[in-house]
């Protein structure tokens, strides 16, 4: 009876987790502390720890927490402080690789509330994104961080396509391929081209390993929609690339040295493109700053409502739109046009909600990188210059690192030393992977990554298509995010990890 009463409190705080990693941290955090608080009531030592010498993946977290406390000695930050964010790290695992392994029904319940509540923040993201103007993409979700959100939508995807397959139900296939339809355009929403890529590859993986395990007809379908996404893709992708850079014919033509008004331009050498158009030519700053100020209440040498300044919003739209910028540009102006550019629209593309606002982003980003502009407001100059701080960091201590606690400082004062404009920030790496290095060096790294790879091979884990979705989601989100540096990441990949990396043998089985 006392073990009956612990279960349904384990799989109802369980349950709850599920929901609440995707709404809640606090709530998260007393969650994972009320199943600590159960799991230690129920005080079955010995059976929680029967068969500890085939608990493979229990033996790799401990090794996992191991390092970081060894890592701690020397390091010159409060150990206390530099440790309690990893402490759910190293807790959940004991609690759910020592409890009884779910049971197909209790899986069943858990991945209802996980799925049910994803769909559900989604419709909830989009109520916002309808409603609220000018509502930036990072605030679409707005329990949780939308790169953790996406995550938890990738695994989604892949449980609902599980699901479907297994029951072989046709109204479950068409059920699931709507919600999983919504759920990739909400990737998009919330420009998640990470994710959208981690699915690329995934879905690959799978195909590649299970795919003689599915239906005949189910794989067909599944096939030529993967093919088809990856060519559509990949073939919008090129076709909007060729329309960023393809010069128009104000780029094409001979150089002009005075506007119409008899002033003279000025014309940069930069071979900065944007929209077809070469964006630092052609620019006369007297007429623009004279006509602006006649049409605008925003002050030329003022800000936009984005807080950039004003001239360089103007001069890119501007040349968005193909237009010199001088007084006959500004002549040339919609109402709209000027409304656009107080609020920071630096371009009319993006007003619009597709995939070619994403393309141009990213081009932007790349011409942006080329001519060594700010990262500061720039995803993946950001990560690059990350990526090369903290590489820089670990070639510098490459044995045994600088330790679990001293990261985050040796990361600002780099960035300083280097005149980065990231060092101003709380920045670490954006890279797990280089996380661990710059922490622990090759040593550490090496304990980690031997104990993990040794518990996925001996437990036969990657049997499992659900896991290996998993395995495949987890580890590409360790190239782009310090996924283990927050409460929802740390949950995300524990509870992969614990949870399915113990389910049963009939449920490991697609078939069955």
């Amino acid at each position: 009876m006392r073990n009956n009463v612990h279960r349904w409190i384990y799989v109802s705080l369980l349950s709850l987790l599920a929901v609440f990693m995707t709404t809640s941290v606090f709530m998260a955090n007393m969650m994972w502390v009320l199943l600590l608080a159960n799991w230690v009531a129920e005080w079955n030592w010995r059976e929680k720890f029967a068969d500890f010498r085939h608990q493979y993946l229990l033996q790799a977290f401990l090794i996992l927490a191991g390092v970081h406390i060894a890592w701690l000695f020397g390091t010159q930050a409060n150990p206390f402080s530099a440790i309690q964010t990893q402490l759910p790290l190293f807790a959940l695992p004991l609690v759910l690789l020592t409890s009884k392994p779910l049971d197909r029904k209790e899986m069943g319940i858990l991945a209802f509330f996980y799925v049910g509540t994803v769909f559900v923040v989604s419709i909830i993201g989009l109520v916002r994104y309808l409603t609220i103007p000018n509502l930036p993409y990072r605030k679409i979700v707005p329990f949780i961080s939308h790169i953790r959100f996406a995550l938890n939508i990738c695994m989604t995807l892949v449980i609902i396509a599980y699901v479907a397959l297994k029951q072989r139900k046709g109204w479950m296939y068409l059920v699931g391929a709507g919600i999983s339809c919504w759920l990739m355009v909400f990737l998009l929403m919330i420009r998640s081209y990470t994710a959208l890529g981690i699915l690329a590859v995934t879905s690959v993986v799978l195909m590649a390993t299970f795919g003689k395990r599915i239906p005949r007809a189910p794989r067909i379908m599944a096939s030529l929609t993967i093919k088809a996404l990856l060519l559509v893709g990949g073939g919008l992708s090129a076709c909007y690339c060729y329309d960023y850079y393809h010069l128009r014919p104000l780029s094409l033509q001979e150089l002009e040295t005075y506007t119409e008004n008899g002033n003279r331009y000025q014309h940069s050498e930069s071979k900065f493109i944007e929209n077809g158009n070469y964006l630092y030519r052609y620019i006369c700053t007297d007429e623009l700053r004279k006509e602006w100020n006649k049409v605008s209440r925003i002050d030329y040498d003022s800000t936009d409502m984005a807080g950039y300044d004003i001239h360089e919003t103007l001069i890119r739209y501007l040349n968005a739109i193909g237009m010199t910028k001088d007084s006959v540009g500004i002549a040339e102006l919609s109402q709209q046009d000027i409304t656009n550019i107080e609020h920071g629209i630096a371009n009319p593309v993006y007003l619009q909600r597709g995939p070619r606002k994403m393309v141009y982003v990213l081009c932007f980003e790349h011409e942006s990188h080329k001519s060594g502009s700010n990262a500061n407001n720039f995803t993946m100059l950001q990560r690059q210059e990350l990526w090369h701080n903290g590489w820089e960091i670990f070639a510098a201590h490459p044995v045994f690192g600088v330790g679990t606690g001293d990261v985050d400082n040796e990361c600002r004062q780099h960035l300083a030393s280097t005149d980065s404009t990231l060092a101003d920030h709380i920045w670490q790496t954006h890279n797990q992977y280089l996380h661990f290095l710059v922490a622990f060096g090759l040593a550490g790294f090496i304990i980690i990554l031997v104990a993990f790879a040794r518990a996925i091979w001996l437990s036969h884990s990657c049997r499992s298509p659900l896991f290996t979705a998993f395995l495949c989601i987890a580890l590409i989100s360790f190239t782009t995010e310090d996924t283990l540096a927050t409460l929802m990441g740390i949950l995300f990949v524990v509870l992969g990890f614990c949870l399915l990396c113990r389910r049963s043998k009939t449920a490991l089985n697609l078939k069955s």
